[in-house]
């Protein structure tokens, strides 16, 4: 009975991960598109009106993307995305954008745990599950800025969307270290052209992590040093395509910019505020989880790998804090929601591979100095301390009402009390306005209902205000703005 529990048990983690996201998904039909998602997807969604070419939207989405890479900023494959957003072509597509950013973000730590959990530690397909479904439900779940990181397209798709790219293509880049397979090299360069051209948060402890495997394989004089230095050098370089872009100098000169060895600074101590702030009952509760698999793991891996515990959190911590230095360096603060929100992913995928790491060190350590009989009573002493210490965080999460916070509880709340039924039909109201050919001049009410989850704000109050603009456009409007005094 006992192991037809342990063969099921990785499957019930998946189980509670794939119901987790339902009321997310399911909410994702009363979502609609705002500001950003008009203002990026006005020529292409013209375009599609007049010509119902999917050819002709997209060389729309690119001229859009020379244009703001000569105004306003240069990450050109975000723009493409952004001038393609989905209501481009529909409303309807635009309900997709919660299930298409779970997707993706879930999918790609999955597939970036497959190769290291299967080949590159001695782990079963049920390990992987296991530790892919507990930190993919702690990333959905326990997030705090869930509106902008999964239902708002314009913010979710370049932060949370870029993210799971580049986890994408680190899977990629470790599945090519295991098997040495050279056609792996034109994912590879693919997906480096297109993270070059992406957000920095996510892009530049991308490019040092690179790096850094190129130079360890170099050290050993690895034959595989050679592709992956010639990724590492297409990533840098579409990394300078996009930083030289005339359009930052543009946005920067309206940004508080600060010297780079101030934002360095800044994000190391930004690092360990996190560090506190994240490291709560939810991931206490995943580490106690876990802990029996990453032991079964330990128990097959060589502890020679475990040497250097101090060397692997220090440059662990670097990566994690690199993600904001952009963000100090353009900005002078933490950045918006939806950044913080991939910095907090990041957090616990490193978070819990230093935990891994420290757990072998300390396993290698007991392997030198205790006998079979030992060992036997600590792990049998653990295991009693573990039942114990997930009761009382079970009782902490529940007392506290932190589960109350979490992604899926929040959704079913906006769902029962009726908040985003009644949004959709007031957004639903203002579309027969705004596509109602025989009113050109356009004055909008603010929305009675704001559900918290899917909205992320309305358009400006000024009719002269870019976005309104570009919103009018869109409708084939002369003027548009929402009144704010109503």
């Amino acid at each position: 009975m006992k192991n037809k529990f342990a063969k099921w048990k990785p499957y019930i983690f998946l189980a509670i991960l794939l119901a987790s996201l339902i009321p997310l998904v399911w909410l994702g039909r009363y979502n609609y598109p705002t500001g950003d998602d008009y203002y990026y997807g006005t020529e292409a969604h013209l375009v599609w009106q007049q010509t119902g070419s999917i050819p002709q939207a997209v060389s729309a989405a690119c001229a859009g993307v020379a244009k703001s890479y000569q105004i306003w900023q240069g990450t050109y494959s975000a723009l493409f995305l952004m001038y393609l957003a989905p209501n481009a072509f529909s409303n309807t597509a635009y309900h997709l954008v919660t299930f298409v950013i779970l997707l993706l973000l879930c999918g790609s730590i999955f597939y970036l745990l497959r190769p290291l959990v299967c080949r590159f530690l001695p782990g079963t397909d049920g390990d992987w599950i296991t530790i892919s479904s507990v930190l993919s439900f702690l990333c959905v779940q326990t997030v705090v800025f869930q509106s902008d990181s999964f239902y708002w397209y314009n913010g979710s798709m370049y932060y949370t969307g870029f993210f799971a790219v580049t986890l994408f293509f680190l899977g990629t880049l470790l599945r090519y270290l295991s098997n040495g397979k050279k056609i792996l090299l034109l994912p590879l360069l693919l997906f480096a052209v297109f993270l070059g051209g992406g957000n920095y948060v996510s892009l530049l402890p991308c490019m040092l992590l690179m790096v850094t495997v190129t130079f360890l394989l170099l050290l050993r004089k690895n034959k595989k040093a050679y592709l992956c230095g010639i990724t590492s050098a297409v990533l840098l370089l579409s990394f300078a395509v996009s930083a030289m872009a005339p359009g930052n100098q543009v946005r920067q000169d309206g940004m508080w910019k600060i010297p780079a060895w101030k934002a360095i600074a800044k994000c190391l101590l930004q690092g360990i505020r996190y560090t506190f702030a994240w490291t709560r009952l939810w991931w206490f509760l995943a580490a106690l989880l876990l802990l029996p698999v990453f032991l079964r793991i330990l128990q097959k891996k060589n502890g020679e790998f475990f040497s250097h515990p101090i060397l692997f959190t220090g440059y662990s911590y670097g990566l994690f804090c690199s993600m904001s230095c952009p963000l100090f360096y353009t900005m002078n603060s933490t950045g918006p929601g939806r950044a913080v929100a991939i910095v907090y992913y990041t957090f616990l995928l490193i978070s819990f591979a230093v935990f891994f790491y420290w757990l072998g060190f300390v396993i290698r350590r007991l392997q030198m100095r205790q006998n079979a009989s030992e060992k036997k009573a600590v792990f049998g002493n653990l295991k009693i301390a573990r039942y114990a210490a997930m009761a009382i965080l079970l009782l902490g999460l529940l007392f506290t009402g932190l589960w109350q916070e979490t992604s899926a509880v929040k959704a079913i709340r906006v769902l029962a009390n009726g908040e985003a039924a009644a949004y959709a039909a007031e957004y639903e109201e203002r579309l027969l306005l705004l596509n109602d050919p025989e009113v050109t001049d356009v004055v909008l009410t603010p929305f009675t209902h704001q559900p918290a989850m899917i909205y992320t704000g309305d358009l400006p109050g000024d009719p002269e205000d870019p976005t309104s603009q570009k919103t009018a456009q869109y409708f084939g409007k002369n003027s548009l703005y929402v009144d704010y005094s109503r």
